[in-house]
């Protein structure tokens, strides 16, 4: 198995995080705290999961990564390559749901479970942390610590039974097991939970839409309809100028209402269909001349009349004393003779002829003389109506196109000021209404500030629960490193129990064989071998002499510790593809010269992925020295 990527969603302190491994050695560096040990536990947890136990150290374990940010997801991603194929494990904590995907395929595995037991050489998590994981502190530094793995490594050399003479190591651990345990201050876990979950608790009360800040969204709402109360105000008063303006105009011209340009439009347009009437008469000389003619011509007919009237009937003259001429009488007589008529007929025909004359003149010639006076009025009247609405008395048909215009220009006078009245009226309720919404925007702004003070309250004590979480947070720190030492003893003795039925007979003979040729590797020939006697002494060998296990430097101790895990993980694992080895600054008690050797053994002889984690960057430097390929990850 080859590690090729990390994306750590959320994960302690550590979120959308993404790391890249390569084959061969990979080394990530980190200052302390950085989360170098925080990634570690999480290729462990991607591998092996970690569902929520009962038991107070699995449940510290669990909340101890857990992220603080609720909307931070528990989980994250781990891509690997097995047999010459990728695949990708998505892992959810809160729920410990596995997914894995053949990422060639794009296809979901039916059983991630047993297949990535498969790929782990079916280690658990107990002999993963004692072979190809080594974390910080938990790598043997104590001489009893030694003493007791002496006593282990004996029980695998010689029967591969880890129940065999394992009672000493088991009470010894326990024993060191318990002086960490009254170090560690109580409770923790609870209070801490207890401060995450008011912190919770406050941080959804202050998501609440109640407690959404709107101040300024109703002081804008406010002052936007102030200003606009301002401007119907500047409206109005422009309007009522307008009016203002528009009735002086009016009353210029006479007008009070519609009904005085009613008054006046109907009156002008009947005097002047009067005036084109009387217009239609002509000339009036020509008809009064025509007519005093017809009366002319009536009094000559009548004359005539009157001289046929004397001759047919002389007494008639002598009655009125009058002595026509003879000669005269003489040509009236003849033009009677020639009538067809009797005389009297044609006496009475001249006396109606006459007389229609006459008539028809004197009646014509009058109505011709009043038609004159009417004509005066009205060019008079439409004179000076024009000459007060146009300002000239000019009476023409132009003029009364222009009068009409002027009319409609009155009449739209008064549309406008009505409608102006009618925009003043609903401009002063809108304005009422505005007002009675300044009245509840000020009530409204009065619980803005009331709900801004509670927000302000809680925010406090948001505050002061963050702060007493940190502090609950360095304290759990502090359990948490002694954690590491139970958890590590803990290990010691679940690996003294749970691989006693694994190794067995040929696992001692075969650790003690394969230990032998890692130390030899790792000290780079100084020791040779490790032997394990009848007496169940652990000694080393040199060139030149043997070394009791207890006798040897802290360095070389680490160097012993790391061959059996090595020659262990090697044997659990057989011939499957290796695991990747894990180092969490592991080297901190190897001087130079032995971490170059580890280094270059290592890379010569382990087939498998390394991924080494530390805060120092000796292991960096020795790696470019001695021109050993490897990958460099910085973790800030």
């Amino acid at each position: 198995m080859k590690i090729t990527g990390l994306k750590i969603k959320g994960f302690g302190k550590l979120h959308d995080k993404v790391i890249d491994f390569n084959n061969g050695i990979n080394v990530v560096y980190g200052k302390n705290e950085a989360g170098k040990s925080t990634t570690h536990s999480f290729i462990k947890a991607m591998l092996f999961g970690m569902q929520k136990k009962k038991g107070r150290a699995s449940t510290d374990t669990f909340s101890k990564y857990k992220p603080w940010d609720s909307t931070v997801p528990y989980e994250g991603i781990l891509n690997y390559d097995y047999n010459d194929k990728s695949y990708t494990i998505t892992r959810n904590f809160d729920d410990d749901s596995l997914k894995i995907i053949n990422s060639k395929k794009n296809t979901r595995l039916t059983n991630p479970d047993l297949f990535l037991s498969s790929c782990l050489s079916n280690l658990n998590e107990i002999s993963y942390d004692n072979t190809v994981s080594i974390s910080q502190f938990k790598n043997a530094t104590e001489a009893k610590m030694i003493s007791e793995l002496k006593r282990y490594i004996s029980n695998l050399n010689t029967s591969g039974d880890l129940t065999i003479n394992t009672i000493a190591a088991i009470n010894y651990l326990k024993h060191e097991r318990k002086t960490y345990e009254e170090l560690m201050k109580k409770d923790l876990t609870i209070i801490y939970n207890k401060t995450l979950g008011s912190i919770k608790i406050l941080e959804k009360e202050l998501d609440k839409e109640e407690y959404k800040n709107i101040m300024g969204e109703i002081s804008d709402r406010k002052n936007s309809e102030n200003e606009k109360i301002r401007e119907n105000k500047l409206e109005i008063e422009k309007l009522k100028n307008q009016i203002t303006t528009d009735n002086i105009f009016m009353r210029r011209n006479g007008f009070e209402s519609k009904e005085d340009i009613d008054i006046l439009k109907t009156e002008t347009q009947k005097i002047y269909i009067e005036y084109k009437n009387y217009k239609k008469f002509g000339k009036r000389f020509i008809k009064i001349f025509s007519n005093v003619l017809s009366i002319i011509a009536g009094l000559l007919i009548g004359v005539v009349a009157t001289l046929m009237l004397f001759v047919t009937y002389p007494n008639v003259a002598r009655y009125f004393n009058i002595y026509p001429f003879d000669s005269s009488f003489d040509m009236i007589n003849v033009f009677l003779s020639k009538m067809p008529l009797s005389p009297t007929p044609t006496i009475g025909i001249s006396y109606c002829i006459a007389l229609m004359f006459l008539i028809s003149g004197i009646v014509y010639l009058i109505n011709n003389l009043s038609t004159g006076s009417k004509l005066e009025d009205a060019t008079y009247a439409l004179a000076e109506i024009f000459n007060h609405q146009l300002g000239t008395p000019v009476v023409n048909e132009e003029n009364m196109l222009q009068f009409k215009k002027h009319i409609n220009q009155m009449y739209a006078l008064i549309n406008n000021i009505t409608e102006a009245k009618d925009e003043i009226e609903r401009l002063n309720k809108e304005n009422e209404n505005l007002l009675l919404k300044q009245e509840e925007y000020l009530k409204s702004l009065e619980d803005q500030q009331r709900l801004q003070f509670e927000v302000e309250e809680k925010v406090q004590n948001l505050n002061n629960l963050r702060t007493e979480a940190e502090k609950l947070k360095k304290d759990l720190d502090y359990n948490e490193a002694i954690e590491k030492e139970i958890d590590s003893i803990n290990l010691a003795i679940d690996m003294l129990n749970e691989l006693a039925s694994k190794v067995k007979v040929m696992f001692g003979t075969h650790l003690n064989k394969r230990s032998s040729e890692f130390i030899k590797g790792l000290t780079n020939g100084k020791y040779d071998s490790l032997n394990v006697d009848d007496s169940l002494n652990i000694t080393i060998n040199t060139e030149d002499r043997t070394i009791d296990i207890d006798k040897v430097s802290g360095g070389a101790m680490h160097q012993i510790y790391l061959a059996v895990r090595l020659a262990t993980a090697e044997l659990i694992q057989g011939k499957n593809e290796p695991l990747p080895l894990v180092f969490d600054d592991c080297f901190t008690m190897y001087d130079d010269e032995r971490l170059e050797s580890a280094l270059k053994y290592l890379y010569d002889n382990y087939k498998g992925q390394i991924i080494i984690f530390s805060c120092h960057t000796r292991e960096y430097e020795i790696l470019e020295k001695l021109n050993i390929p490897h990958n460099t990850v910085i973790i800030e």
